[in-house]
């Protein structure tokens, strides 16, 4: 796709992750989108006593977030590591940890149908934010939790963003869906886009419609996603 082609001229896009996807931002930019970058949930990070890294066969990583508090302690472990997204494998590996195991799919549901034959019977470390599902601790194995951060829901920003309209949102997970709905947003005037089927899930239940997914849980395969959709209309 050129970037000559402005697929996406007229439309604005707003972001609403805890953490600002530059690289997506400018590619939706490229492609002649409108930009808006209000996040509707923060993260705290809490100051909590490390485990014993190393009395584990497995560290599991679902987030960025908690992959960036894990890399803070500079560790050597003998422990393997698993991780949901690319961007969580990112921060791991710049850091110099090598990826044991990444699901076919990035999602959690996804990562607990393929990681059991990998692991066994091992015993797991979930390194996590307060609001991650216990997803993750349903496997057939030992999977200590431990909670490195908070999510907090922006709904200071929720609250400018329901009353734009003629809009696409991005949510990329189930909390920005929260923050939205519980500061009176309707779904109303606008279209919406979602990074994973649990985000989906979340607008579909809140009753809001999906119109981009894409198949691929990334900010650039979403962005790319909607201009696909400017080329069928």
């Amino acid at each position: 796709m050129s970037e000559k082609e402005q697929l996406l001229e007229g439309e604005t896009i707003v972001f609403t992750g805890s953490r600002e996807p530059v690289e997506a931002v400018r590619h939706a930019q490229s492609l002649g989108a409108e930009t808006l970058y209000l996040p509707l949930v923060t993260t705290s990070i809490r100051q909590s006593e490390k485990p014993d890294f190393n009395g584990y066969d497995w560290l599991i990583f679902t987030s960025r977030t908690s992959a960036q508090v894990f890399c803070q302690f500079h560790e050597t472990v003998q422990a393997k590591i698993a991780a949901v997204g690319d961007q969580t494998a990112a921060v791991l590996q710049q850091h110099g940890y090598t990826l044991d195991f990444i699901p076919q799919i990035f999602s959690a549901d996804y990562f607990i149908q393929e990681f059991p034959a990998i692991a066994g019977k091992a015993k797991c470390l979930f390194i996590k934010g307060s609001l991650a599902k216990n997803t993750i601790a349903s496997m057939p194995m030992q999977v200590d939790e431990w909670t490195v951060y908070d999510t907090i829901l922006n709904k200071g920003n929720a609250e400018k963003l329901v009353i734009l309209e003629n809009i696409i949102i991005l949510f990329a997970s189930p909390s920005a869906v929260s923050a939205y709905r519980q500061s009176g947003g309707d779904w109303s005037n606008i279209r919406t886009a979602a990074i994973g089927h649990v985000t989906k899930q979340a607008i579909l239940a809140s009753g809001g419609t999906v119109d981009f997914t894409p198949e691929k849980y990334t900010y650039i395969e979403v962005i790319n996603e909607i201009a696909k959709g400017s080329l069928l209309k």
